[in-house]
């Protein structure tokens, strides 16, 4: 048997991640329009995170595709959003960052406390 066994976030990582998504420009087809840096907060829980962008909340759920030695890499799945999410859970310096979906670029945030 090939099958690996699954991989579970320790519970050290749960907690609430804060940071920023930088502003960009945003190109319509038709204006160029640029978007503000905006706030970002992540709480993840056992099997359950919520992000939290600006006055917008997503819920869902996550699964840990990958462990490395330095960071889980976490699939999210979104309610109410066709793709998923990605998130890095770093080991060392209570840090995350999380690939912005297009056209957001890419944030890091840090833990914080509840």
């Amino acid at each position: 048997s090939y099958s690996q066994k699954k991989v579970e976030l320790k519970k050290k990582y749960f907690g609430a991640y804060e940071g920023a998504i930088p502003s960009y420009k945003y190109d319509t087809g038709n204006d160029l329009i640029n978007v503000e840096e905006t706030t970002i907060r992540i709480l993840i829980a056992e099997e359950i995170i919520n992000i939290e962008i600006g006055k917008i909340q997503n819920n869902g759920t996550y699964s840990v595709l990958f462990e490395g030695d330095k960071y889980y890499l976490l699939d999210c799945r979104m309610k109410g959003q066709l793709a998923g999410e990605r998130v890095i859970v770093y080991k060392r310096g209570k840090q995350l960052s999380r690939d912005g979906l297009f056209p957001q670029p890419n944030s890091n945030l840090e833990k914080v406390k509840n």
